[in-house]
């Protein structure tokens, strides 16, 4: 076996083994820290690319090809003991430090770093196949946790690919020292298949829950003397699901995911007519079911309950008397402990012919169905755990946007409504004031809004009814009768559209806002305005319904600045150096690389992100977005970095110019036409809307994939491939501060936006190179 061919497998590793880690992780992130910690966290630690790069320039420089050959298989052990090292130290010694987690995280980075740039550095000749190589290792990496995480666990997951990246150091070395030892080889061998057999069982230990207010595992009660233990415990793309009970009682018990989001699972008998005082006391305690009480016989047909999760709504519906009930839960670990669990739950999920459960994204399939309902239930709709990579960890989900509302609204019967239970009052009044401007839109005046909706009132969780027709003056007088007879020890209706009824219980500042809309005395936008947090109606292109603050997050902010000194700093001791070592007729060239290898670092990532977020609803799930996006991306870099040489041979700088334009031409015309061709294709199955998102992303992915290799060749050619691992380092370094900007934009103006400037960054190598 040749040498290079060695290198291009080794890379095909790397590539695998460093995604599959950065998805792995963030998982592991995401149980252990809350949402802002965890990205913090992780975008420092994938710096290591880049600190393993700049560390090998200094350190390495000195390094031949024949020596790094023998060098390695030490950096692989290295790389692969780091990923064990890691994960085991995490779960042994419970790691839930910010600071020590992230050091421990940072090292397979590093190491990494260093290989991918010594590679490069070395075969800069084969850049363009070695960039292919690079490029299909990852995109099998972005594709390998989908079926490693259900079906080892993430603790599992990381020891197999530590363990086939240690037998790949074990191959090297025995290839370069020409002495087979088979002995490491069964013993690993071995190790794979014990774990395989041992499928998801962690033998290591469960990966920490770190102790924040946000983790609902540690807050659920109180008393701290409840001990409170896992029943169950299944791993995910979506995360870890856990199913909790407690020491005081076994009649409800909780689904979380990542330790937060928790979901009430209630013991039931299953007999609808006699479920026992105990259980209809405890469902109406919650402010979801309290509606349930008020609904005539016509309005009990069909319920379609986005989220269901433990099953909690799914039970009421069905104590209620609702005739037939759709569960949407973008979860399938949750619906399988809810089904598994039939003996508790009365077999909610499997024993009733009513209830279909669906595994599906809840606004997806709003988005798809023809079919109409009565009622549509939102409860607690949480969204702030991680998701996936880079900044694709802060993406929110769809379901309380304008677009949302509107959605909602079109499945709907005639005497239809809507239920969401919120997490607050601030949140409730944004809701309100979304739904104001959705009915605005429809020709419904803000004051004659009000007539659409009823407050239940409950300090922690209000829910909010929103009818489709405005509330009858009998409807009203029903609803008013209605609440006389709910007890005072139950959430209760605190707002109803009539003036004559004096029902303002607990809910004095909105009760204030409706009423003064309603009589024209304050004007919604003058109201929206004022108001001291943001409460401005969120949209599908900046879907962050939980941003309270007018103001970008300062601790992203303070990243971002962070993350944009580092790159400066880098760049700038790259110039000092081309100044002392770089002839005068190449110093004014590679400052012009400098720029290209930052813009299109931080270009590629903003238009990762922008286009991640847009798929999500036409393919009805963030994972198969993420998962569909990253392979069709990466193939089709791969592909055009394999391809990319025969583009104007030996002329770098017009293939740079030729393929920079391509990209803007065609990013534009992809996010012009994408929408309008995805929605019709809504109807149709999965596997045709995959095949068509496919089919629109591979072509951007072709050119994507020739400008980095392009700029390796071109130093290559001319001398410099020593100045490589810096030139890899920040092109790192700019890729992970791009995935923040990204986040900033899209929150501030919207994923559009980010997408147009990723593209403009693209436009710029072409401005940089157009007199060259």
């Amino acid at each position: 076996m040749k040498d290079t061919k060695l290198f291009y497998i080794g890379l095909f590793i790397i590539s695998s083994s460093v995604i599959s880690l950065e998805i792995i992780s963030t998982r592991i992130s995401s149980v252990i820290f809350v949402h802002n910690y965890a990205f913090i966290i992780l975008s420092l630690a994938i710096l290591g690319l880049g600190a393993g790069s700049v560390f090998s320039f200094f350190k390495l420089m000195t390094v031949d090809k024949s020596y790094f050959q023998h060098l390695f298989n030490k950096l692989l052990l290295l790389f692969a003991l780091s990923i064990a090292t890691f994960i085991c130290a995490t779960i042994v010694l419970s790691i839930t430090n910010t600071f020590l987690f992230f050091l421990l995280l940072f090292l397979p980075f590093f190491f990494a770093g260093i290989l991918y740039s010594q590679i490069f550095r070395h075969n800069a000749d084969n850049s363009f196949k070695l960039y292919a190589s690079d490029l299909s290792g990852a995109a099998l990496g972005s594709v390998l946790p989908l079926f490693l995480l259900g079906k080892l666990g993430a603790t599992n997951s990381l020891i197999l690919i530590s363990i086939l990246v240690l037998l790949f150091s074990i191959f090297i070395k025995s290839y370069y020292s020409g002495k087979k030892e088979p002995v490491p080889y069964i013993f690993f061998l071995v190790a794979i298949v014990v774990l395989i057999i041992n499928g998801s069982r962690e033998f290591l230990g469960r990966v920490p829950i770190g102790n924040f207010p946000e983790k609902d595992f540690y807050y659920v009660y109180d008393n701290p003397g409840i001990r409170s233990y896992i029943l169950d415990s299944r791993w995910s793309i979506y995360g870890r699901a856990d199913l909790v009970g407690y020491s005081h009682q076994d009649v409800v018990r909780h689904l979380f995911i990542d330790g937060a989001a928790g979901t009430q699972m209630y013991r039931f008998n299953g007999d609808v007519k006699n479920p026992g005082k105990l259980l209809a006391s405890l469902l109406l305690s919650h402010s979801t079911s309290i509606p349930f009480l008020f609904l005539s016989s016509e309005e009990k047909d069909t319920m379609l309950v986005i989220g269901p999760g433990g099953g909690k709504e799914i039970l009421t519906g069905l104590l209620s008397g609702i005739k037939y009930i759709v569960g949407v839960e973008v979860n399938p670990e949750f619906v399988s402990i809810v089904k598994d669990q039939k003996a508790f739950n009365g077999g909610i999920y499997t024993d009733f012919s009513n209830v279909n459960i669906i595994i599906k994204e809840g606004r997806h399939f709003v988005k798809q169905t023809k079919d109409k309902y009565d009622l549509i239930v939102i409860a607690l709709p949480s969204t702030e755990q991680l998701q996936n990579i880079d900044a694709l960890a802060m993406n929110e989900n769809y379901l309380l946007t304008k677009e949302a509302i509107r959605d909602y609204l079109r499945v709907l019967t005639p005497e239809g409504m809507m239920i969401f239970t919120l997490h607050n009052r601030w949140e409730l009044l944004r809701l309100i004031v979304t739904v104001m401007y959705v009915y605005e839109e429809s020709g419904v005046s803000h004051k004659d809004v009000i007539n659409h909706l009823a407050i239940f009132d409950d300090q922690n969780t209000p829910t909010i009814v929103i009818k489709k027709l405005p509330f009858t003056k009998q409807q009203i007088s029903e609803w008013a009768e209605r609440r006389k007879k709910i007890p005072n020890i139950f959430p209760n209706l605190t707002f109803l559209p009539s003036e004559d009824l004096d029902i303002r219980d607990g809910n004095h500042n909105i009760n204030d806002f409706l009423l003064k809309v309603s009589s024209g005395n304050l004007t919604l936008n003058e109201f929206v305005n004022n108001y001291p947090f943001d409460i401005t109606p969120c949209k599908d292109d900046s879907p962050y319904f939980y941003k309270v603050s007018r103001k970008l997050p300062n601790e992203y902010m303070w990243l971002a600045f962070f993350l944009l000194t580092i790159n400066i700093f880098l760049i700038s001791i790259l110039l000092v150096r081309f100044k002392k070592e770089v002839d005068k007729g190449y110093l004014k060239i590679l400052r012009k690389l400098l720029t290209i290898i930052a813009a299109i670092g931080v270009g590629f990532m903003v238009l990762e992100v922008s286009l991640f977020q847009k798929l999500i609803l036409y393919l009805g799930s963030s994972t198969i977005s993420l998962s569909i996006l990253l392979s069709s991306l990466l193939v089709g870099m791969g592909l055009g970095s394999f391809l990319g040489e025969k583009i104007t041979p030996n002329r770098h700088f017009k293939r740079l110019r030729v393929i920079s334009i391509l990209i803007v031409l065609y990013g534009v015309i992809l996010f012009s036409v994408a929408p309008y061709v995805l929605n019709n294709f809504l109807s149709y199955n999965q596997y045709i809307r995959i095949c068509v998102v496919y089919a629109m992303i591979l072509p951007l992915g072709l050119l994507l994939g020739v400008p980095f290799p392009t700029v390796i060749k071109f130093l290559r050619d001319n001398k410099y491939e020593k100045y490589v691992p810096w030139m890899y380092g920040i092109s790192a370094t700019s890729s992970v501060l791009g995935s923040v900007i990204s986040y900033l934009i899209s929150m501030a103006s919207g994923f559009n936006l980010s997408f147009y400037l990723g593209l403009v960054l693209y436009g710029l190598v072409f401005v940089v190179l157009i007199k060259n």
